[in-house]
């Protein structure tokens, strides 16, 4: 056993942190806020939600509908808004609690995080 095996790695942090796996993901996923369109790049993809980076406004507390592609499947979904930030090159960064997942959603998000991690 070396030293550094009780210490976390970065990834069991996030897991504890937020209680699901959080897997990269680098996909484009197109909002529905407030009756408009919004396109949005993910950056990583839980059961729970979906963190994404937009050029445009996106406050806290908005419902939001949301389709993208997982592993070339189509994920369609709605959710809440749940943080939001400016970052300093003037783009959005937020995250996205699920409140509903159609289908068979949920097994194919948990799947695809459990491969990226083995």
């Amino acid at each position: 056993m070396t030293p550094y095996a009780s210490v976390p790695t970065r990834l069991q942090r996030a897991v504890d942190r937020r209680g699901g796996l959080r897997a990269r993901l680098a996909a484009a996923v197109t909002l529905t806020i407030d009756g408009k369109l919004v396109d949005a790049m993910s950056a990583n993809v839980s059961t729970g939600g979906l963190r994404l980076v937009s050029d445009r406004p996106v406050a806290a507390g908005q419902e939001v509908s949301l389709v993208f592609f997982l592993d070339g499947n189509l994920v369609c979904a709605r959710g809440e808004v749940c943080w939001s930030s400016t970052t300093k090159r003037g783009l959005t960064t937020f995250g996205v609690r699920f409140t509903d997942l159609e289908d068979d959603a949920p097994d194919l998000i948990d799947s695809y995080c459990r491969d990226a991690i083995c």
